[in-house]
């Protein structure tokens, strides 16, 4: 028998090289396999979370571009109304809103006794991708998703969109991280626990978490785990993928990573991220009776006339001068629940006003 020559033997090699290194390179640049995601997920090593790992300083963060500044100048009303600890705003902004931002919050610094301090970031994205994610849901909104690797100084935060208003002490969601176990990176509440209402087991073209999907409103977010995990890097390839089909964008990226990842992510109480869709057919978050925390006005909900409870919550404490007398907000709250046309939403003004009357009028109770 002959052996093989030397020249296709070499080439044989070659091809075999060649191969190999293709295949790694794909491995390599890709999170995404024929299975969509690695399914095996672990942190390394687990530690045990303890309240001793949360700061004294809440960290809450937000993204701005455009016509949402005095929205997210309310988010920061809210907060500094009903929270008590140092807070820390890591904001994400337009160029064109930096300024703004300067001037209202070094006022409001003075005003608050300095129990708010702030970083103003630029929105940041990919290069390669640039476009797409600016485009995607809507404009910046996406930036959260690369939170992770922008700001890696930071080790937990609370993360909002700018049309929530904190109606509770924020300590009590910073609290909720002292309750991960060693592989929760995240938690958010549910889009919804009803079938027939949850946008995600009806109309999603994509995976998503459980049975039906995470509202990301409102996202508990301990970034050290998120980078351990290599969250940055499964955003691109999901976006690239899925971009036609998923008309929520971050949030429908966030589902689909915590489909693939169920264990990492914690379920919050609907009564943290309180929607119209919670209250717009009846009452559907039976939580929400221990008191609303974070009101989300989703969908344009405190500017329009859809949801009249929503707009008179948001007006209350959009009137609010930072520095004035808080139990205002109270008083303007129940009046303007109270004047405000029949709604089911109106109905759970007791669950709205709950936790502020305990907070900021307790001698009245």
């Amino acid at each position: 028998m002959r052996r093989p020559s030397l020249f296709k033997t070499f080439t044989l090699l070659c091809f075999i090289i060649v191969v190999v290194y293709i295949f790694s390179v794909n491995n390599r640049t890709a999170k995404i396999s024929n299975n969509e995601l690695k399914t095996d997920f672990s942190l390394p090593p687990p530690q045990p979370v303890s309240q001793k790992t949360v700061e004294n300083t809440i960290t809450i963060s937000f993204v701005v571009c455009d016509s949402r500044f005095n929205e997210s100048l309310n988010v920061v009303k809210s907060v500094l109304l009903f929270t008590k600890s140092p807070v820390r705003f890591i904001i994400f902004s337009d160029e064109n809103l930096k300024n703004k931002f300067e001037d209202t919050l070094k006022a409001w610094q003075k005003l608050a006794r300095y129990r708010l301090t702030y970083e103003i970031h630029d929105i940041k994205f990919p290069k390669a991708h640039e476009k797409d994610w600016l485009n995607l849901f809507s404009k910046c909104a996406a930036q959260r998703l690369f939170i992770p690797d922008l700001v890696p100084h930071i080790d937990t935060m609370i993360y909002v969109d700018t049309d929530t208003l904190f109606l509770g002490p924020a300590e009590v969601l910073w609290q909720k991280f002292t309750e991960f176990n060693s592989s929760q990176i995240s938690a958010m509440a549910l889009e919804d626990d009803n079938p027939n209402v949850s946008w995600y087991p009806r109309f999603a073209k994509h995976p998503f978490y459980g049975q039906y999907g995470l509202n990301s409103g409102v996202m508990l977010m301990n970034l050290t785990r998120m980078r351990n995990f290599g969250w940055v890097d499964y955003v691109t390839p999901i976006m690239l993928k899925w971009k036609l089909y998923i008309p929520w964008g971050d949030q429908d990226i966030i589902n689909i990573i915590f489909h693939y990842h169920p264990g990492a992510v914690r379920v919050l109480s609907c009564r943290h991220n309180y929607r119209p869709d919670q209250c717009m057919y009846g009452d559907a978050c039976a939580r929400a009776a221990a008191g609303v925390s974070v009101l989300h006005a989703s969908r344009r909900a405190a500017h329009n006339n859809k949801q009249p409870a929503f707009q008179a919550i948001y007006r209350a404490i959009d009137e609010y001068e930072i520095g004035g007398d808080p139990r205002q907000v109270v008083l303007n709250m129940d009046k303007y629940l109270t004047a405000a046309p029949d709604s089911y939403c109106g109905n759970m003004k007791d669950a709205f006003l709950k936790l502020p009357l305990q907070i900021l009028t307790p001698d009245v109770r």
